[in-house]
Order: C-alpha cells, then structure tokens, then sequence
C-alpha cells in the first residue's frame, strides 16, 4: 500500500494497519477491505455474477460491507448505486471503494435497511448472514464484527425478503445468495412477500461433490417459471 492511500484511508478514520487492498473478479476492480471484518469470498462472487444489470437501472445492495459488489457492478452503467451498511467502518471502507472507482451517483447508507426510506429500485442484492442465532445470549453477546455477519443478529432471512420487495419497484429484480437448507424457508417467505423466482441456481464444492449455496433471482408481482442455470462447481 502505498503512502497516498494509507494517508486516504487516515483521512477517513480507517487504520490502514487493519486494511488490505485486494481485487474483486476482474483485476481492475480494485477493492479496499478491513481484516477484521467480512471480506468477500465465492459467495460474494457467483452473487455478483448472478445480478442482471441493465442500464440506467437503479441498484440497492443491503448490507453492502465494503461494497465490492456495487463497484463491480458500475461496468454495467447503472444511474444509481445505493449501499445499506448497518456497521461503521464497512461503510466507511464502502463509501472511500465507490468515491475511487463507480462512476455513477452513488450513496452509502449508514444504518438497518428497516430505516432506509422507501425506495423504486430495479435491481435489490443481498449476500445476508446465514445462520439462526441461537438461544444462548452469551453467545450473541459475545460474536465478533466477523461473525456478526455470519449470525442473523442484524438481518435475518424474512426481513431480508420482506424488506427487499418494500425496495423495488413492480417487476423489479432481487437476487440474493444463501444456504442450501435455508431453501424451503426462503421460498415461503419470498412467497408470502409476492415474489415470483425467476433464475436459481446451485453451487457445489468439486472436493465433496456438497451443496455449497443456493442463488435465487425473484421478480416482485412476477408470474414466471424458474430457469435452473447450470451449477456452478467451486474448486
């Protein structure tokens, strides 16, 4: 890291002793990530490469980290990139990602997506946490800033849904990425929130021949049949 950045990022309140510099799926795609935080992985990327952006679109990520995937998402010349960051410093390092690199108008919201003002996107992410918390308060209690975004304590599966479609426009597009076992509760909750699955696909780990994660698209007010892409094989 060189001494321009390091001194952006002190500009920003962000320890650059605790920052990486990495890139997100194309080398150009340059991204700025805490070691203490969640950063992204293979979900984050077949998320990525699932969204459909279209342009001129409006796009809304929830609980967007660091913002990789918003900034990935600039090549396809949306109008308007719109992060929602419950915690401080991912939003921070979210904000610092999009001012260096997306050319569109775009906002980094501090804050739950309960609190976000109601909004007329095309196109809503998620790459949410994916585990129930359990009944151990001590547990909660003590998770760290990594976990937290692995424990449903911010945001969990039907929030996410419901809040989703609160976002988007009619026929606007959700595409979110989650455990496999978590299926039968997704379709429900995306059900009961009026959406209509449109893409779904799976990914498997080579080594285990496993089902790693689940990547549904879901149209709001839709009245479609899903297309079940290709698997995705993770080495």
């Amino acid at each position: 890291m060189n001494n321009e950045l390091e001194g952006l990022l002190v500009e920003n309140g962000l320890d650059p002793e605790k920052i990486r510099e990495d890139y997100f799926i194309d080398p150009e795609c340059r991204i700025l990530q805490s070691k203490q935080h969640f950063c992204f992985n293979s979900d984050s990327t077949d998320l990525a490469r699932l969204c459909r952006v279209y342009p001129h679109d409006r796009v809304c990520e929830i609980g967007t980290n660091n913002g990789a995937l918003l900034v990935y998402l600039d090549r396809f010349q949306p109008d308007y990139l719109c992060g929602i960051e419950i915690l401080e410093e991912p939003a921070k390092l979210a904000r610092l990602n999009l001012d260096r690199s997306v050319l569109c108008k775009h906002e980094i919201f501090v804050g739950s997506v309960e609190s976000f003002p109601e909004g007329q996107f095309d196109l809503v992410l998620c790459n949410p946490p994916y585990f129930e918390l359990p009944k151990d308060q001590n547990f909660v209690s003590q998770l760290s800033l990594r976990q937290q975004a692995r424990f449903e304590k911010n945001l969990d599966l039907k929030t996410m849904i419901v809040q989703a479609s609160r976002l988007l426009r009619s026929n606007g597009r959700f595409c979110f990425v989650h455990r496999p076992e978590r299926i039968a509760q997704a379709i429900v909750e995306l059900n009961a929130a009026n959406f209509s699955i449109s893409r779904l696909q799976i990914a498997y780990d080579k080594r285990d021949g496993q089902a790693k994660a689940i990547l549904i698209e879901a149209i709001k007010e839709g009245n479609c049949r899903p297309q079940i892409l290709e698997p995705i094989v993770r080495e």
